[in-house]
């Protein structure tokens, strides 16, 4: 007799638990429907990714834009013109990190609507921004080996991921200029590609040909064959692309003079270790600035119950960020 009350608590337990992702998940579908994003969700859903056309302003993206040349020129200690660059002045891709907190237009774009619904969709309402970035291309170098941001055995299934990116266009997205590839329906195959399923040359996989430390004359000259299945997505300044982390990816090198500027937000759920430092408090005026914003300080990792002490978790923070007010 004395069980039978220790498996009715169980039961409310459980309930207590799933009501408020029930509640988060019919919020984002409602938001969704909202923000008249259906026909991206299915895409999500069948090819592993979808296309936001005209996310972000003229404007927007100019000072994304300038901002992220600022730091690029203070790094290299050079003036670069993004539409005229040549290999001398940037070579290659680069990745610049932690963004963020550069300038105030970073943190706009991570508060956009649309695509922060679909990575509630994906990732759950309580996901966290794991890194904001810029894969910066000039002129040369080698294409983007074609990848998956799913970690090393963290593939989950087709429909659930531990991760999911959001791109977007600063400059245009051309196949000369070092357009995005995506693969549909990539996202259902739970692995990552391998160096025969990547980029090929005169027979060689890209593994084959970075293994063999090559000059840059060399690698310049090379003729690459995209892999099988890949989709070059040639769009505009201001349109994002966003995808499902099983999805794979790659990109093409850049074969003309300029650079090739995007923004590349890539989101976790909350269990995992951010790739970007989290609890940064040297920017208090800008949690300051976002007081009123509840989702940002959950992007931000403000929420996340893990990393306690003697004191223990505190399940409120939970509560919080499954329950939050957007």
């Amino acid at each position: 007799m004395s069980e039978a009350p220790v498996a009715n608590e169980s039961k409310i337990e459980i309930s207590s638990l799933a009501a408020p992702h029930q509640k988060a998940k019919q919020r984002t579908l409602e938001e969704i429907e909202s923000l008249n994003l259906g026909n991206n969700l299915l895409e999500l859903e069948v090819q592993g990714f979808t296309i936001l056309k005209g996310i972000l302003t003229e404007s927007v993206v100019e000072r994304a834009k300038q901002a992220i040349l600022k730091r690029v020129e203070k790094k290299t200690s050079r003036k670069i013109d993004p539409n005229t660059a040549s290999a001398k002045d940037f070579y290659g891709m680069q990745y610049e990190p932690y963004l963020l907190f550069d300038d105030p237009v970073f943190q706009e774009i991570l508060l956009e609507p649309k695509p922060l619904a679909l990575m509630s969709y994906l990732l759950g309402e309580d996901c966290i921004l794991s890194s904001m970035g810029c894969h910066f291309r000039g002129p040369g170098g080698f294409p983007l080996p074609a990848h998956s941001d799913t970690p090393e055995n963290g593939f989950l299934n087709s429909q659930s991921s531990p991760v999911a990116n959001c791109n977007y266009a600063l400059t245009d997205y051309t196949q000369k200029g070092g357009a995005l590839v995506l693969f549909p329906g990539s996202h259902n195959k739970q692995r990552q590609p391998t160096a025969h399923e990547n980029w090929t040359v005169n027979g060689m996989s890209i593994v084959d040909v970075l293994a063999k430390n090559l000059p840059a004359e060399e690698i310049d000259a090379m003729e690459w064959e995209m892999p099988t299945g890949g989709v070059v997505l040639e769009i505009d300044p201001g349109d994002a692309v966003l995808w499902h982390g099983n999805s794979w990816h790659a990109g093409y090198r850049r074969d003309i003079p300029g650079t090739r500027i995007n923004l590349a937000a890539y989101f976790c759920r909350p269990f995992m270790t951010t790739q970007e430092l989290r609890g940064d408090k040297r920017y208090p005026e800008v949690f300051e600035r976002y007081a009123d914003t509840p989702r940002f300080a959950q992007l931000l990792g403000e929420n996340v119950y893990n990393g306690w002490r003697e004191e223990g978790p505190d399940f409120g923070l939970r509560k919080k960020a499954l329950s939050q007010d957007k």
